[in-house]
């Protein structure tokens, strides 16, 4: 009988509050069920909630506040039961410039490496274009959830593209079709909803739905923008909630107060989805065109699947041949024609969220779980190649930290 494969996930992990950690948990509960055991654990990085050590899949916790985090939970890694190690890696994530210190874990770490890479830029500087290239160099595979992402690591980055693999961003296994009684149990009955869910932050551009809710309002008078989600812990550490107040007060300037509905809280699946299924047109007016990839997006389409969106990457490819509409950036008069005609024409509606539905049925996370656990044992099994297979590393990880972080001085 063949021993199970050991992942090792690198990452945030709840309680910390983020997609990130919502997504290693999902990708490890759907290993373990492709397994048929209990195989993962996880390195958790601990940012702001305090990581429970009671946790039997966290082996480790890594504190960011401190230098030598990284080189110690390689240390730890290596000394452990895992098989391969699964590096999370988005800029933001990881302390030093451009998040250099996760290289610290890359260049000591004698497991095989797999990376999910979940933010690439398209036009990326000197800096994060060699953070980028040395993760995969010391990687035996790395991860992309789009073809989009695939080819930026190609032409951007030079990573070779036999070591790339594209495993889609999971969502939960859900029927095809809506629960209208769900709106009374949220108390919601006889509303048209359109819906956001997410961690909030400037970033969203939340404030460009708002502005042309006085057009929709004048075709749909019963509809509702529900947002759904907390403010970011981070956003809030530094300026509370001023971004949520300031949308707030946008709302009631235009006259639309009463057609804003914020749900100011971190739910469970089970609550998102009563919420997600609730909604009968799903918005992401995100200003930034850079994203690679949106948990948001995939559950989604999933589970609303009538879906506007501006056209950055991650939305560009998924809501092409009908199965979403695009709008330009920071166009809130495009936004608001885009969700009367989703709105008041029901056949289009039923139309895109059967496109959607087939598009996403393979991003289940049984099949997510699937995808991931044979990569582990492929990578694991392949003892012929004793190097990695990205690119060739530009220089010592130590180097390049230490000239990453002089740069930053």
């Amino acid at each position: 009988m063949v021993a199970p494969v050991r992942p090792l996930f690198v990452s945030t992990y709840p309680p910390e509050a983020c997609g990130l950690a919502t997504f290693t948990k999902d990708t490890a509960d759907a290993v373990d069920l492709a397994a048929g055991q209990a195989v993962s654990s996880v390195a958790a990085i601990e940012r702001i909630a305090a990581i429970p050590t009671s946790d039997p899949r966290v082996t480790h916790v890594i504190d960011n506040r401190r230098p030598e985090a990284y080189a110690f939970a390689a240390e730890v890694a290596n000394d452990g039961p895992c098989d391969v190690v699964n590096l999370q890696h988005e800029f933001g994530l990881y302390p030093g410039d451009w998040g250099c210190r996760i290289l610290d874990f890359a260049a000591a770490c004698t497991k095989p490496i797999v990376t999910t890479f979940h933010t690439l830029l398209p036009q990326p500087d000197a800096a994060p274009r060699r953070i980028v290239r040395e993760l995969a160099a010391r990687s035996r595979r790395v991860v992309v959830m789009t073809r989009i992402a695939a080819r930026l690591l190609e032409e951007h980055y030079g990573v070779d593209p036999d070591s790339v693999r594209i495993i889609p961003h999971g969502v939960p296994p859900v029927p095809f079709g809506r629960d209208e009684s769900l709106k009374e149990s949220l108390g919601l009955a006889g509303r048209r909803l359109i819906c956001t869910f997410g961690l909030i932050n400037r970033g969203k551009g939340l404030e460009h739905m708002i502005r042309g809710l006085p057009a929709l309002v004048a075709a749909c008078p019963e509809v509702l923008y529900l947002i759904v989600g907390a403010t970011h812990p981070q956003v809030k550490l530094q300026e509370g909630e001023v971004y949520r107040e300031g949308l707030a007060e946008l709302a009631r300037s235009l006259g639309v107060g009463d057609h804003v509905r914020f749900v100011n809280r971190y739910l469970s699946l089970p609550e998102l989805l009563a919420h997600l299924q609730a909604c009968d047109v799903f918005v992401t007016p995100y200003p930034g065109k850079d994203q690679i990839a949106s948990g948001t997006m995939a559950y989604a389409m999933a589970v609303v699947g009538a879906v506007i969106s501006t056209p950055y990457l991650y939305a560009c490819e998924m809501l092409a041949e009908g199965r979403g509409i695009l709008v330009p950036f920071s166009d809130s008069d495009s936004l608001a024609r885009a969700a009367i005609l989703l709105l008041t024409d029901d056949r289009l509606r039923m139309k895109t969220q059967r496109k959607a539905y087939r598009y996403v049925r393979p991003m289940f996370w049984p099949n997510v779980g699937r995808s991931y656990y044979d990569l582990f044992s492929r990578v694991t099994a392949d003892d012929s190649r004793p190097t990695p297979r990205g690119v060739r590393s530009e220089s010592s990880a130590p180097t390049l930290v230490a000239a990453l972080q002089g740069e930053a001085q």
